[in-house]
């Protein structure tokens, strides 16, 4: 667990500077198309403050004993984030390299951790 949850928090650290420092070439990356003026941009930076801050709770805490919860939470949020970039694909019509890196990576993440949770499980039993 110790290990995803590193990895993890390396991962959406760089995702949310990223955003933050460099929120055109992202967003023209991720969607294929500009943020569109200083109200895309600012708010393609506040959503990477907030993807950085999952990352800072997940460094904080990886060091903790049971990280379960924190391995569910982290659940939760690729779930979502696979689910938005689909509706993105199928509403939106999103279907850039970009957007197939965001599912895929996220959707190796989610497994990864139900194996994870699901090892754990068993050895608990």
């Amino acid at each position: 667990m110790k290990k995803f949850i590193r990895l993890t928090a390396i991962l959406e650290g760089l995702t949310g500077i990223a955003l933050i420092v460099i929120p055109d070439r992202i967003i023209l990356f991720l969607l294929a198309k500009p943020t569109n003026g200083p109200e895309g941009r600012i708010t393609t930076m506040i959503a990477g403050a907030a993807i950085l801050s999952i990352a800072v709770i997940c460094w904080l805490l990886r060091e903790t004993a049971s990280l379960k919860k924190l391995v569910k939470g982290m659940l939760f949020y690729n779930i979502v984030i696979i689910l938005i970039a689909i509706y993105g694909m199928f509403c939106y019509d999103i279907t850039n390299t970009g957007m197939w890196f965001v599912i895929l990576g996220h959707f190796a993440l989610f497994v990864w951790g139900r194996v994870i949770l699901f090892v754990q499980r068993s050895s608990d039993v």
